[in-house]
């Protein structure tokens, strides 16, 4: 540094003694006389400038070693790092292989379940408290459910309510579970503790059937002139008169045009059978058809295997007979009096089904007679159930109390001991003691002519050959067709 500032002095020395001379106008040989035109050298090189900056600083930022490492056993190189892949979570078995944290840990290579969880296909679980796996793998919990010591439980103020769409419901305040898991409100209501209740602005028709804005029930169809009066499928309510559209009547709950429904042409249940059609409230009949006059109306049917209408109109085969080619012939199939072998004749509480006798619709075989359980004391709502005591009247399959039973009027009614339907009851059908015929059946306190069938469910194709087409009616556990 002395050297450098010594040659900074001698130059600005040797520019100033310059400046002088030229200032002082003399050259640099002055002979004395005459004008001097000699030119006074100026330097206009550019010397080297000291900045004042030591040479030769780094001032960046260090660069990492991206260079792979080197490790000794037992670690292995991942990248610059020396890691031990039996033991490291992030690096389990292998280089990134992570292992699942909180409840995984790297042994031996492998990622396995913490202490306290058991492997469930992907997952570690605690049996104990995990909902999708409680107390077992794949054990799921319902919805609103917990998992508490390996068993699903319900938080309060919830409770546990099984069958079928069960879980947790509050009873409290579930409108679809109030105060019970049975309960449910009616439409409009709402669950406050545990009752059903209507909200501001409404009536109520008793809560459980249902709340109204109609406060005069004029036109609420589900409270149609008075609380819990239901309108039926179609009907409107108007001035608080159930009515259905234009010319339509109600038949099994439903508005039906009988002047143009074929399955109710000119009444309810009057079918006309496949391929006709029903105008002005008469069956008109297809091809193969003949119409025949029955019940104040006609129907349509093919007399060659109709057996109420065998080989012509009201040509009525009999009770099991079949309709062959417009012949009526023995069928042991079902013919109760000729029951699988010709002569073999079924009780009159029996009916031959598959060449069979068996208890007819509505009663149940117990002890080798048919009996009705929803009115048999001694069999009352299942076989060897016996009403006794206080209760000793059995009441549509339940035992209650002497006087319980109802008056007339085609309900429940008193039949000696028995509690009986006269709607449905083919032994007291309409009244005590009226038996049906063995090939009728009570419908609405009227015994009518009916075929057993295979079907579990209405409509039945089977129904449309009886009888020039019959009404499909569930009867008991079982499918029947009611001839008209």
């Amino acid at each position: 540094m002395t050297l450098r500032r010594n040659a900074w002095f001698v130059g600005l020395c040797t520019i100033a003694a310059a400046i002088a001379v030229v200032s002082s106008g003399c050259s640099a040989s002055d002979p004395g006389t005459g004008t001097d035109t000699g030119v006074v050298g100026v330097d206009t090189g550019t010397g080297g400038r000291d900045t004042g900056v030591l040479p030769g600083t780094d001032t960046g930022p260090a660069l990492p070693d991206t260079g792979p490492a080197t490790c000794t056993a037992p670690q292995s190189a991942c990248g610059p790092a020396c890691v031990n892949l039996q033991t490291d979570n992030a690096n389990c078995g292998s280089c990134l292989h992570a292992c699942s944290a909180g409840t995984q840990t790297c042994t031996t290579g492998v990622c396995a379940c913490n202490t306290g969880l058991v492997t469930c296909g992907a997952d570690c679980a605690n049996l104990a408290s995990d909902p999708m796996h409680c107390g077992s793998c794949g054990n799921t919990c319902n919805t609103g459910e917990a998992c508490v010591s390996g068993t699903c439980t319900c938080q309060a103020p919830a409770i546990t309510c099984a069958g079928p769409g069960g879980g947790c419901f509050d009873v409290s305040s579930d409108p679809q579970h109030c105060g019970s898991c049975t309960n449910a409100c009616g439409s409009g209501a709402i669950c406050t503790s545990g009752a059903c209740a209507c909200p501001t602005g409404t009536t109520s028709c008793n809560a459980g059937a249902g709340c109204t804005t109609d406060t005069t029930f004029q036109t609420d169809p589900n409270n149609c002139g008075t609380c819990g009066h239901a309108c039926a499928t179609g009907q409107t309510c108007t001035a608080g008169v159930c009515a259905c559209p234009g010319s339509a009547i109600v038949c099994r709950g439903t508005c039906v045009d009988v002047s143009s429904d074929a399955m109710n042409c000119g009444m309810c249940g009057r079918n006309c059978g496949p391929g006709s059609t029903c105008v002005s409230g008469m069956c008109a009949c297809g091809t193969g058809q003949t119409s025949c006059v029955t019940g104040g109306g006609t129907i349509c049917t093919d007399t060659q295997t109709d057996p109420r209408h065998c080989g012509s109109c009201a040509m009525r085969c009999g009770f099991g007979e079949a309709c062959v080619a417009g012949v009526c012939q023995v069928n042991t199939t079902n013919d109760p009096n000729n029951c699988g072998t010709v002569g073999n004749a079924c009780r009159d509480d029996q009916y031959c089904s598959a060449s069979t006798c068996i208890c007819r619709p509505g009663l149940t075989e117990v002890g080798g007679a048919c009996v009705d359980l929803q009115t048999n004391p001694m069999n009352c709502g299942a076989p060897g159930n016996a009403c006794t005591g206080g209760t000793p009247v059995c009441r549509m399959g339940t035992c209650v109390a002497t006087g319980m039973c109802g008056g007339g009027g085609g309900g429940t009614r008193a039949c000696g001991s028995a509690c009986v339907d006269t709607r449905t009851d083919p032994l007291n059908c309409g009244a005590c003691g009226n038996t049906c015929a063995v090939d009728e059946v009570c419908d609405g306190g009227g015994c009518q002519p009916y075929l057993p069938t295979t079907c579990t469910t209405c409509p039945c194709t089977a129904c449309n050959g009886f009888m020039g087409g019959s009404m499909c009616s569930m009867f008991g556990t079982g499918v029947i067709c009611i001839g008209g």
